[in-house]
């Protein structure tokens, strides 16, 4: 979901961020983040395309412009379309039926509320290259080895502890075809927020999700053993909205395209 910033942050220089500690749910900051929480709230949101993208529809077609434009980047357009992909935390299936249908031959989808699931079904009962439909938390949800070249994971990570998210990242990597990719699509929180915790989380106390600072969230795809190729940050969204930044990650063993 898209997250509005505070005044107290724009324009500040950002301070020195403490080094890495993977939080769990006896962390401050994730006291509350849980799949009982994140069900319970999101299951009382509307399955449409403002109540998924909190109130900011307007998004949607700049969201998916550029992120058809990063894995074109990434990929390559030689390459496209790639053979499978899965969408994580894919709510009405927006970005499936926006991005991923026009970068994989197959895509699989994975969401936790049962009835985002089956308003996918519907909008997406006519498209030819859709695959599986997953009802699961990303907590319990284990990919396919070897099953998939592109991962796609946005607007999630939120909902998920930093243990929960490196050992996601590690199963991720263990779905992915020899040359797969990985892309993680996320607010970032600035260091100065108001109510920033260690320097590095925000707590969103509506939807019990938390958003991590830039440095953070790659520090945790380096304890995954994920190697950074690319990072870009989003344009062309509305100015109140925080931060927006696109990842394309590959396991550190693989040799880069």
């Amino acid at each position: 979901m898209t997250r509005t910033r505070s005044a107290s942050s724009r324009g500040e220089a950002e301070p020195v961020e403490p080094a890495l500690v993977l939080a769990d749910g006896s962390h401050e900051a994730f006291r509350t983040v849980t799949t009982e929480n994140a069900s319970a709230y999101w299951g009382a949101v509307d399955a449409t395309m403002d109540g998924v993208l909190g109130g900011y529809a307007v998004v949607s077609s700049p969201d998916a412009d550029s992120s058809l434009a990063f894995a074109g980047a990434v990929l390559g357009a030689g390459v496209l379309p790639v053979g499978r992909a899965l969408d994580c935390g894919a709510g009405i299936g927006r970005v499936t039926r926006d991005v991923l249908t026009k970068l994989a031959l197959k895509v699989d989808l994975v969401e936790l509320v049962p009835k985002y699931v089956e308003q996918a079904r519907i909008e997406l009962a006519a498209e030819p290259r859709m695959g599986e439909f997953f009802t699961s938390s990303l907590q319990e949800f284990t990919p396919t080895a070897a099953q998939y070249d592109l991962v796609w994971i946005q607007w999630v990570i939120g909902h998920l502890t930093d243990t929960e998210f490196v050992a996601f990242l590690r199963r991720c990597a263990a779905g992915l075809r020899p040359g797969g990719w990985i892309v993680v699509k996320d607010n970032n929180a600035s260091p100065t927020e108001h109510g920033i915790i260690d320097g590095a989380y925000l707590v969103d106390s509506q939807d019990h999700s938390v958003m991590r600072t830039n440095k953070l969230v790659k520090q945790l795809f380096d304890a995954a053993d994920l190697e950074l190729r690319k990072e870009v940050r989003q344009t062309r969204f509305p100015s109140e909205l925080c931060a927006v930044r696109m990842y394309a990650l590959q396991p550190r063993a693989q040799q880069p395209p």
